[in-house]
């Protein structure tokens, strides 16, 4: 066992000289919103009416802020499975057959792939993944946890409120800009550990959907890792926010990445 150790702690000694001998790679994780709201999330939020005039102005603003960042690579929230999909998709859309739907993949990745010419646009997300949400609450009523249920929907119904009011008043950017927070990304990471407590002793289902939830990031971030040819000088990852508030978390380990504020390019 002392061997595998020594040998475990001499190979990160290793990586960690090599890596400080090539520049890190900037990454730069862009939470957003679902643009075409497909409802798939537990908190329920109104439309951002993206392919209207107004809207559109606004999504070129961010687009031409990312641009000016200028990753190498584009990484986004469709599965590996699909990449054929996905290859096909930005030629069409570089050579004018394609119009863009209202999600965040077509707004911004696309439109970014064709501005700075890039061949593609790599999907990574992870979806064999469970989320027994229904599970959970009914754990926390059988077990009497009504401070709990009662927490819990008024922590969604705040978050739902606040960002209905938001859309609103306020820009595409601003609204990312806020997605990007660390205030935020507190607030996705921290309330899923609130979960643990769920249930009677013995049921772990607050334990299963947390675990679950962070199995699923870290295969993104996997996908992520192989899918880079130690080339590139920029990323770009473009995901829900729940999921980069995660992402952000382990990627800040590595040292061959450095993490870009969103407030830096979305000026």
């Amino acid at each position: 066992m002392k061997k595998y150790i020594l040998c475990i702690t001499a190979l990160l000694l290793c990586a960690a000289t090599f890596s400080q001998d090539k520049k890190p790679v900037k990454v730069l994780l862009l939470g957003t919103f679902h643009f075409d709201n497909p409802g798939l999330d537990v908190a329920k939020f109104k439309s951002a009416d993206i392919l209207s005039p107004k809207r559109q102005k606004e999504i070129l603003e961010v687009v031409n802020q990312l641009k000016a960042f200028a990753p190498d690579k584009i990484f986004i929230e469709s599965i590996p499975e699909r990449q054929s999909k996905t290859d096909s998709a930005v030629e069409q859309y570089k050579s004018g057959n394609l119009q863009l739907d209202a999600g965040e993949i077509d707004q911004l990745a696309l439109r970014l792939a064709k501005d700075l010419g890039l061949h593609t646009i790599y999907g990574v997300d992870y979806r064999d993944a469970d989320f027994p949400f229904d599970s959970l609450m009914k754990s926390a009523a059988e077990a009497g946890q009504v401070d709990f249920i009662a927490d819990a929907q008024k922590t969604f119904d705040s978050v739902e409120n606040a960002f209905n009011e938001s859309l609103q008043k306020s820009t595409v950017k601003e609204l990312l800009l806020h997605q990007n927070t660390v205030q935020d990304r507190n607030l996705q990471v921290g309330l899923y550990f609130k979960f643990l407590a769920v249930g009677k002793s013995g049921n772990h289902v607050g334990a299963y959907l947390t675990s679950e939830w962070w199995r699923r990031n870290m295969i993104i971030y996997e996908n992520i890792l192989k899918r880079l040819s130690g080339n590139e000088k920029k990323i770009l990852v473009i995901f829900g926010s729940g999921h980069t508030a995660i992402l952000n978390e382990m990627m800040r380990y590595n040292p061959a990445f450095e993490l870009v504020p969103v407030a830096k390019i979305l000026k």
